[in-house]
């Protein structure tokens, strides 16, 4: 095990040591704060609303919810944030919140049931008192929404349900009601909204809807299984768009229980892929199987059973458009997928025996890619990203959890493989996807440090070039980065064979010729040691320079030669969208149907847990004893400058005299950011004296460690180097000793 720069005992001695000599002769600085003052010297406090996608937006709707961002410039962290909106539904449902070490506290906003336009209104209280209050205005799904139903030829029938079979319905059938949406320009819309199906016989409990309202469309489409449970004769249903006005209706004939039945039974997978892209754990066909039964519910034998898709788009197709049913009633089809993603029933009709015919539809099958596209991809990394002890210790452990979803962002199909490689420590090489989920173990190990350049340029709080941005201390932890390289961050990646993302203008589940550029360009996966983003032994600035940290700190990234070239490609020459959504007649034209690897990063920082320091910093200064009102702030972090792991805590006390005006405990949060921790600390002199030195004691509470205590002296200061002349230790650039 590797050990920088002494125990904590005897650092903290000798530091000890040090600020009790700097409080007999004065020391300090000027004042100042945590954070970087608004030109007014009072704080902001701004609101933005982001879409899922990171852009800025004013607009949420069911299947896009928004993400809040408060900033409180000039103040800082720990700051409760209070939201409330007139519209919508903000999450935490307490509506607060806590700012982060920049001053921001996040918010989700979603779409409720209402819609329109509201406002949402943001207040906090700054540590001075002062009250800061903004607002921002929002609207909740669109306006002027119109619903219907398309005829074949494509002409759109307002205030119509689409009710696929149209004939009689068995006395125990099913029936696919739908409803197409469009906007005010007369186009499908490419929200999210929702609709209400009721009737007669959904309210007297006679009939059964799936999936239950509200039914949320797709891309402009809102469907719902209607089950006939009792229920004959004329059944009239009414379709009503959420929020809004419009409204669609339709009728439903119920043959009577006498009538023979057709009941649907199953569909074998109910998810396939497009046709030509089968292979393992990814079928091209379906079998959907129905049962025939008389008015009492016994099977029937021998009846003539006809089949139909309520969609061929792309090719789709059946086996066989009719069969007769077995001993058990029971009758199959097979479907075939076609060269377009979408989702389809199959519809079952048969004679009742009077010539009128009766039918039923499937659940809905989905034809899809069933691959994971590079948007849909995410690692998550359990219980938190500082792995306490993992420096010194082997065996800490950590799981890591891929979701993995397609192109409609249904979950990609079980027993899709995802492959691993880690940075530092050791990691289980790849899992398997059930229900487009999987997960693996990393654990703490050799290596820990660069290969070819082990421990010699790895930067720690220590450094004899020891350069922090935020104070100008010798040593100690820092808010900022100290450079490259950066101790302890292993970085993980994780790959599977996917597909690039696009943006489907026209909804058809194809990238068409106009739609050619509109697609997010993948290189080749790789490993990002130095975090930067580029897979660097293939960046021209290291390859003209590869003497510099930057690129030092990434010559040992490695990628994964998916085309077998031995040369990392970005993929840009020319830059095609790649994936099984290229049409035929696409591919090779203006789109290609080969394959990349989607990828995903995460990092885990191995602690260096018993090896924890702090120091204090006012306005810019290393100090060692707090001045009476002004703001000081302290600062903890391992010897490579990363924090406690999240879930720890810091517990603030006073003895002697001195009075604690800031808060007195705070919880470290969970993050991979790098830098120390920092909290804001404000003392006074108290209201009695007791002629007992004035000591601020901070207590470190990290995660799977002891104790760890750093205490500071807390008088009034005088500043020596006010007088004249100045003694010399005023000339000195470096005031606090290496411990």
């Amino acid at each position: 095990m590797i050990k920088w720069g002494g125990t904590l005992l005897s650092r903290a001695a000798v530091f000890l040591a040090f600020l009790f000599a700097l409080t007999a002769c004065g020391g300090g600085g000027g004042g100042g704060g945590f954070f970087v003052p608004s030109d007014d010297g009072e704080g902001q406090l701004t609101l933005q609303l982001f879409d899922p996608q990171g852009n800025p937006t004013s607009i949420v709707t069911a299947s896009s919810p928004g993400s809040l961002r408060a900033l409180v410039a000039g103040e800082g962290a720990n700051l409760v944030v209070n939201v409330e909106s007139t519209i919508g539904d903000i999450f935490p449902t307490t509506g607060t919140a806590l700012t982060d070490s920049n001053g921001v506290a996040t918010f989700q906003v979603e779409a409720g049931d209402e819609r329109g336009a509201g406002t949402i209104t943001a207040t906090v209280t700054l540590a001075n008192g002062l009250e800061l209050a903004a607002t921002l205005n929002i609207q909740v799904g669109a306006t002027g929404l119109r619903i219907g139903r398309l005829e074949p030829d494509g002409t759109f029938i307002e205030n119509e349900v689409a009710i696929e079979p149209a004939s009689t319905l068995a006395a125990t059938g099913n029936a696919q009601l739908s409803v197409i949406i469009l906007d005010e320009d007369g186009k499908r819309i490419t929200t999210s909204e929702e609709v209400r199906f009721n009737s007669g016989c959904i309210a007297a409990g006679q009939a059964t809807i799936n999936p239950e309202n509200p039914t949320t469309s797709i891309n402009g489409q809102a469907s719902t299984l209607y089950t006939a449970a009792g229920c004959t004769g004329i059944d009239e249903v009414t379709a009503s768009l959420v929020g809004a006005g419009a409204q669609a209706f339709g009728t439903l004939s119920i043959a009577s229980p006498e009538a023979n039945a057709v009941l649907f039974v199953s569909a074998e997978p109910d998810l396939i892929v497009l046709r030509g892209t089968g292979g393992q754990n990814r079928q091209e066909t379906s079998q959907v199987t129905f049962q025939v039964a008389d008015g009492a519910g016994q099977p029937l034998q021998g009846i003539t059973v006809n089949f139909a898709l309520t969609t061929d788009v792309g090719g789709l197709a059946l086996t066989t458009a009719s069969a007769l049913s077995n001993g058990e009633g029971q009758v199959s089809t097979i479907v075939q997928a076609g060269d377009v993603a979408t989702s389809v029933r199959v519809i079952a009709t048969v004679d009742d025996g009077s010539g009128n015919p009766v039918s039923t539809v499937s659940d809905i099958l989905t034809v899809t890619t069933g691959l994971p596209d590079q948007n849909s991809i995410s690692l998550a990394i359990s219980e938190t990203f500082v792995v306490a002890n993992a420096f010194d210790l082997d065996g800490e452990t950590r799981t890591l959890t891929v979701s993995m979803a397609d192109k409609f962002n249904n979950p990609v199909v079980d027993g899709t493989s995802a492959v691993f490689t880690t940075e530092y420590g050791a990691i289980v090489g790849s899992c398997t996807t059930l229900a487009g989920v999987c997960s693996v173990q990393w654990r703490s190990q050799e290596p820990r440090f660069p290969t070819l350049t082990g421990t010699s340029l790895v930067k720690t709080i220590f450094d004899d070039d020891y350069d922090c941005p935020g104070h100008n201390g010798a040593w100690g932890p820092c808010l900022q980065d100290l450079g490259f390289i950066r101790g302890q961050r292993s970085a993980i990646l994780v790959h599977a064979l996917g597909e690039e993302s696009f943006i489907d203008r026209n909804g058809n589940g194809v990238l068409d010729q106009d739609e050619a550029n509109l697609f997010d360009n993948l290189p080749e996966a790789f490993i990002d040691h130095n975090e930067d983003g580029v897979y660097t032994p293939a960046d021209p600035q290291c390859l003209a320079a590869p003497e510099t940290l930057r690129c030092i700190a990434g010559q040992e990234e490695i990628f994964v030669d998916l085309n077998g070239n031995n040369t990392y490609d970005n993929n840009d020459d020319p830059a095609v969208y790649n994936g099984l959504l290229c049409p035929p007649e696409g591919d090779g034209v203006w789109c290609s149907r080969e394959l990349v690897n989607v990828f995903a990063s995460n990092i885990a920082i191995l602690s260096d847990g018993l090896d924890f320091s702090a120091i204090m910093v006012r306005g810019g200064n290393v100090v060692s004893t707090t001045r009476s009102r002004a703001t000081q702030q302290v600062l903890i972090a391992d010897t490579f400058n990363n924090r406690p792991p999240g879930g720890s805590t810091v517990s603030v006390a006073v003895r002697g005299d001195c009075k604690l005006l800031s808060r007195n405990s705070f919880e470290i949060a969970n993050t991979a950011a790098y830098g120390a921790f920092g909290f804001e600390l404000v003392t006074d002199f108290p209201d009695t004296f007791n002629d007992e030195p004035g000591v601020v004691s901070v207590t470190l509470n990290a995660v799977d460690n002891p104790p760890a205590i750093y205490e500071f002296a807390c008088e009034e200061i005088t500043d020596p180097c006010g007088f004249s002349p100045q003694p010399d230790f005023c000339d000195d650039p470096d005031p606090m000793p290496m411990p």
